[in-house]
């Protein structure tokens, strides 16, 4: 030591070499314990394990950094490019499988290390004993016309063995809920896999479908659709999965806590007179299939309807039977899941329509059977509700101003064929005449608007009849507005709203069930039939009885939807 001392106190070089030997040996111990540290990823779990291009991969774990940075996911020996994330925090990381996938391992590396991979199986490379001929007529994609795009814009989708017409066919697209409901358990032949499939398809009450062929399909981004994939079912199979990317424009919109019912409608049909062959028939409404009320599934008819599904209704027929009084009961199950609406709106970002030839235009802003749009009346009141603004949603947030501060909510429906617009004189109205003249200032603005029609469920299981608005904003959706409610309608709802008022312009509460947003027009079966239409119910629909010619007389007793279960 003392020699090694004499050198270093003579020679400058030997100490700085000494010094920086010194350093490096410090500096690897640091990167060392460092390293030690350093906590690896770690994954627990990949759902699926087994799936397809297009699909949603999660995969959860631990020290996965609450931020992406410069952290990845490592899929079959290649890295995912950045359209691939959908989310990323210390514990889950959503990404979209990419289309050249295969069987392989799943990896997170984060600048700490590389974690323990998970195996990944691709679906579509699984050996299985198949008929002969089996994949001739499978729909395939070739391409979509894009990768990016929002709610109502066309999208091409080019490929093969889509056929020939559309008929029970469907373009299937990602829709996010957030699974916050009851905890009990769905009816024993309800399975929650097919309830909550995470998929939505375009819708024909807003015209999506535009042109359906072998080889391509024109369809509109259907509201509630989100970032995942895109497919294409037919009879013959499905499609494998495209990824897409979906960007609400001017807000966001939200599915959140939901209610699942067990609801039953129906009808008594007795004393019917009349010759052998006469004959009454029913139609008796369905619930409608939205973003919001995903699921409607039928669970039982009594007796089977003539035919299941027509213009959204069940086709009922009962007969005569001289000499005898005989007393039909109708009725049918369904259990329909609903979603809470939330939308959160940056005004500054709305715009006009821009396609003002568009189906869902024309038909939203038209007067029609039901909503009476640009009459003298409305057109004189307008400009004095929204002055000079352009703002399609400033216009509709005028507009309800304008109702929750001049009129009032009245239980009592006025019966017969009354004008909806007889209570700008009265300022007092119901839900269904309220909303009526709701839409028909939208429409008079010329905002895309309708009124829904179904039924409210209260915090005791009781059921009404009840009618709110839905007005639609371009690159974003639908939104609901309830406006008897925001008068304050009495109402026991599940969770009390602070401001009522306020929360039902813009965000609507999963005890609303829908059965049509839309009117339905339904023709007649017979010539000669009488008809018997019920204008304030649970459904807008043309026809709800015909009687053949030779009926003399018969009575018909139509129940309210009642609860008989709420999962």
């Amino acid at each position: 030591m003392t020699r090694l001392g004499y050198i270093l106190r003579k020679h400058p070089l030997a100490r700085a070499s000494a010094f920086i030997i010194a350093s490096g040996l410090l500096l690897g111990f640091l990167m060392l314990i460092t390293r030690t540290v350093s906590v690896i990823p770690s994954i627990t779990t990949i759902d699926p394990a087994v799936g397809t291009p297009g699909d949603v991969l999660v995969i959860r774990g631990d020290n996965f950094g609450n931020t992406r940075n410069t952290s990845y996911v490592e899929m079959s020996g290649n890295r995912l490019t950045e359209s691939c994330y959908l989310s990323w925090d210390n514990h889950e990381i959503k990404v979209i499988i990419p289309g050249n996938t295969q069987d392989g391992l799943v990896y997170v590396v984060s600048q700490s290390g590389k974690s323990n991979p998970e195996f990944f199986a691709n679906e579509s490379a699984i050996p299985m004993t198949m008929p002969a001929n089996p994949m001739q007529n499978i729909p395939l994609i070739t391409s979509i016309s894009a990768s990016k795009a929002c709610p109502g814009q066309l999208l091409t989708i080019s490929g093969k063995n889509f056929g020939s017409t559309r008929e029970t066919s469907n373009v299937y697209f990602t829709s996010r809920r957030e699974e916050q409901g009851s905890e009990n358990q769905l009816p024993q032949n309800i399975n929650a896999d097919t309830a909550f499939s995470g998929y939505i398809a375009p819708s024909e009450i807003d015209f999506d479908y535009e042109y359906w062929s072998e080889s391509e399909i024109r369809v509109r981004v259907p509201d509630g659709a989100t970032s995942g994939s895109v497919h294409v079912e037919t009879p013959k199979g499905k499609s494998i999965s495209q990824p897409i990317i979906i960007e609400t424009k001017g807000g966001t919109k939200k599915y959140t806590s939901h209610n699942t019912y067990l609801i039953q409608t129906g009808v008594d049909i007795a004393d019917i007179t009349g010759g052998k062959n006469a004959s009454i028939t029913i139609y008796l409404p369905h619930p409608l299939t939205s973003a919001a009320q995903p699921m409607t599934k039928l669970i039982e008819t009594k007796p089977e309807p003539l035919i299941e599904n027509y213009r959204n209704t069940s086709l009922f027929q009962v007969f005569a039977e001289p000499d005898k009084k005989m007393r039909h009961t109708l009725s049918q199950n369904f259990v329909i899941s609903s979603y809470s609406i939330e939308t959160e709106i940056n005004k500054e970002t709305v715009r006009q329509i821009s396609d003002r030839q568009r189906m869902l235009c024309r038909t939203y802003t038209r007067a029609d059977e039901l909503v009476p749009a640009d009459t003298k009346e409305l057109k004189e009141l307008l400009p004095g509700i929204i002055y000079q603004v352009k703002n399609p949603y400033r216009q509709a947030e005028l507009i309800y101003q304008y109702m929750t501060a001049n009129f009032k909510y009245s239980e009592k429906k006025r019966s017969g064929d009354v004008d909806a617009l007889d209570i700008l004189k009265s300022k007092r109205g119901d839900a269904y005449t309220l909303s009526i003249l709701y839409t028909a200032l939208l429409r008079t603005a010329g905002i895309p608007s309708r009124v829904v029609s179904g039924i409210l469920v209260d915090a005791d299981k009781h059921t009404k009849n009840h009618w709110w608005c839905e007005y639609y904003l371009e690159d974003f959706g639908w939104i609901p507005v309830d406006v008897a409610l925001g008068l304050g309608m009495e109402f026991k709802p599940f969770h009390t709203q602070l401001n009522s008022s306020e929360y039902y312009f813009g965000n609507l509460d999963s005890q609303h069930i829908a059965f049509s947003a839309y009117w339905t027009t339904i023709k007649q079966a017979l010539a000669k039939s009488r008809i018997i239409v019920k204008p304030k119910f649970y459904a807008l629909q043309s026809i709800w009885e015909e009687a053949s010619e030779d009926i003399t007389g018969y009575s018909s007793f139509w129940s309210t939807p009642s609860v008989l279960g709420i999962y």
